[in-house]
């Protein structure tokens, strides 16, 4: 669906906003606060629900698009936490309650309200949230992040990016790295670890998660992943990049359910399947510092950098380099 034409159809139901520099243009919902169109070239290389129509006529969350939500997922995402039983999304998370507060050619900004319930402590986490987007170039969207809340336990903010199938995911790391089965062990054929790269994919047909410890990303504190496709007769590039990633295990607030007592990873990917709902597509997530307590509430702040384009293979090989630093890397 092109830009104008999503753009369109979602006025219906939510205001919304365009951003536009050069090749580039970035539709901004304010129903949930998200980016649901990175649009280069004509071409959206986000994910967009082909039902969002009836998602947003019902209140439902999964319109697609680039998200933000709050995690340990297990306190505030399932009904039965200590045995990762029964998931859903709070409505006080997604879609929440979000307004276009500044619009300008460029950037926009969305102010919003979270309220949720932590099933696994019982305290209740209400919080204001700003998100502000700025069209830095043709290919670069700056996205920061602020959150406060009253709320006396840990969190972390947590941004999601669907992408369309079929593609593979790319995350730096060291040497030697580890990656985390998040729910379950995820087949060979899905995943390989390269000495300077994770490699994951994408398809939809079977649902898995991948993390990546902070221990084991290039720099410290420091966090990227990447999504290479093709679409439209061209090669596409979704990269998220941050300077705010958590530093150690002790930083890492979200627990696999696979093993909840083992490592954790701070960079996520999610793909999904038909056991998970009839929806196909795939996520590239990162992680943030913890929320720190000052004068009694909760501060969480965050900002990275989105960078995407749909140019020819040589040229979308080049920018996931000069990206990632990742130079040869394992494409599905």
């Amino acid at each position: 669906m092109e830009g104008s034409e999503l753009a369109r159809l979602v006025s219906r139901y939510s205001a919304a906003a365009t951003l536009k520099k050069g090749r580039a243009e970035v539709l901004i919902l304010e129903r949930g606060g998200r980016v649901l169109a990175l649009q280069y070239d004509g071409i959206n290389l986000l994910w967009v629900n082909p039902n969002i129509e009836l998602v947003l006529e019902t209140g439902g969350w999964n319109t697609g698009g680039l998200r933000l939500w709050i995690s340990p997922e297990r306190n505030f995402f399932y009904e039965r936490p200590a045995e990762f039983g029964g998931w859903f999304c709070p409505r006080g998370i997604d879609p929440a309650e979000f307004r276009l507060v500044r619009v300008g050619q460029e950037s926009a900004t969305v102010e919003g309200v979270f309220d949720a319930q932590d099933r696994v402590t019982g305290w209740r986490l209400r919080a204001c949230v700003r998100r502000d987007f700025h069209l830095v170039s043709e290919n670069r969207l700056l996205v920061r992040e602020v959150l406060l809340a009253d709320y006396p336990g840990d969190f972390n903010l947590w941004a999601l990016t669907q992408v369309p199938p079929e593609g593979t995911v790319i995350v730096p790391v060291k040497e030697g790295a580890s990656p985390v089965h998040y729910f379950g062990p995820i087949p060979e054929d899905r995943l390989r670890v390269a000495g300077d790269h994770v490699a994951f994919k994408i398809d939809g047909r079977k649902v898995c998660k991948l993390g990546i410890r902070p221990e084991d990303l290039p720099v410290e504190g420091s966090a990227s992943i990447a999504y290479v496709s093709r679409s439209d007769g061209k090669w596409t590039l979704v990269a998220k990049k941050t300077h705010d990633a958590p530093r150690s295990q002790a930083d890492c607030l979200d627990p696999a359910k696979f093993d909840p007592q083992g490592p954790k990873g701070s960079v996520q990917s999610y793909n999904s399947g038909p056991e998970g709902g009839p929806e196909c597509f795939g996520e590239i997530e990162l992680h943030f510092k913890p929320a720190i307590d000052i004068g009694g509430r909760k501060v969480a702040v965050a900002e990275y950098e989105v960078v995407f384009a749909a140019e020819t293979e040589g040229e979308i090989l080049e920018l996931l380099r000069r990206e990632t630093g990742v130079k040869k890397p394992y494409l599905f």
